[in-house]
């Protein structure tokens, strides 16, 4: 850690001791995982107590930015405000980005005197849903590589081609990172964890890449042969196209429609 990001969390650490409601500070993003630049802000998930975080939540405060605590030009600190059922939650069942959000998360200082053991339980692989995950993500990219993308090439759909090319990317990385037990990062990290993972099809990022940069009915096929010739759970098209259908169909049916299909 730079010297200017340790001073910067020790003075934020120091404000917010003088707060009641803050009952702890936890580091996380690249300044806890040891990936940081000189120039990188400092990610902090603040624990409040469950007052303080409801009067966040309705004043729309759950996401921050401190730049008076900073001790370097441009600084800041970014944070995040959350509670200890967030934090027991998390370690439960929490879903992937959130467990890799505390990968080397360090307590700055606390009020919970087992919050150290319950923030070390939540970077961890969810070996649970390893084959299920891989099974599902299988079943997508067999449907986006092996359907979506005839389709799309067939009506000459420049949307669904795109929007193709970028699902076989997305359930690729999600399955390799699982094959790896690799925790998936978000979206925005997702190439660069695969780069580190140990087992992957031969120029990944190359041939991701370039699918996305131009997407091709053709090029999405090939990917897709190339994904599935790594690792297949072996899969016919009716029961791909079944789990298709429970994942992205009718998932409303056990929980609330996600942002994108309500």
């Amino acid at each position: 850690m730079y010297a200017h990001h340790r001073q910067t969390l020790e003075k934020l650490a120091e404000k917010l001791e003088q707060d009641p409601a803050c009952l702890a500070a936890i580091t996380s993003g690249s300044v806890a995982k040891g990936t940081a630049s000189e120039t990188s802000d400092v990610d902090v998930h603040l624990v409040f107590t469950d007052e303080a975080y409801a009067e966040y939540e309705q004043n729309g405060r759950l996401s921050y930015v401190d730049r008076e605590v900073s001790t370097y030009e441009g600084g800041y600190a970014d944070i995040k405000v959350i509670n200890r059922r967030f934090l027991e939650l998390a370690a439960q069942r929490g879903n992937e980005p959130t467990r890799y959000a505390f990968t080397g998360a360090e307590v700055l200082f606390s009020r919970i005197p087992e919050l150290y053991e319950l923030v070390a339980r939540i970077p961890v692989y969810p070996e649970e849903n390893r084959e299920r995950n891989l099974r599902e993500f299988c079943a997508q990219i067999y449907l986006y590589g092996l359907y979506f993308a005839k389709e799309a090439g067939q009506k000459n759909d420049a949307y669904l081609l795109a929007h193709t090319a970028v699902q076989l990317v997305f359930f690729s990385g999600r399955m390799i990172l699982a094959y790896n037990r690799l925790l998936f990062p978000s979206p925005k990290g997702l190439l660069d964890a695969v780069d580190a993972a140990e087992a992957q099809p031969k120029n990944f990022r190359t041939l991701a890449t370039e699918l996305l940069q131009s997407p091709s009915a053709h090029k999405s096929v090939r990917f897709a042969a190339k994904m599935l010739t790594f690792y297949n759970h072996g899969l016919s098209f009716e029961q791909a196209l079944g789990i298709y259908v429970l994942n992205n169909e009718r998932a409303w049916m056990e929980q609330p429609p996600s942002l994108q299909d309500r």
